[in-house]
């Protein structure tokens, strides 16, 4: 899935009310695991890409689009813990 979807699916989450975001907190889990395994190939492809040319254009996108992607987990495990903490 790409990056585009992942992240105007989180948007769509975080712009829910709160009883809709408790109720949908199972996808919430989902597009977290999802932005994970996208970083994990991000982060695969940057070690191969850095291993030809570490000043390359294409080394530089990988890491902008991994810290983008390494944000919006950190937004969205936040947010989660959050709803656990209101459950509670």
């Amino acid at each position: 899935m790409s990056i585009k979807k992942l992240l105007s699916r989180l948007d769509d989450f975080f712009d829910q009310s709160k009883k809709k975001q408790r109720k949908k907190s199972d996808k919430l889990e989902k597009i977290i695991l999802q932005l994970e395994e996208k970083k994990a190939e991000l982060k695969k492809e940057m070690k191969s890409e850095a291993k030809l040319n570490k000043k390359s254009k294409a080394v530089y996108d990988l890491c902008k689009e991994y810290k983008v992607i390494t944000k919006m987990i950190k937004k969205a495990k936040k947010h989660e813990n959050l709803l656990v903490k209101e459950d509670s």
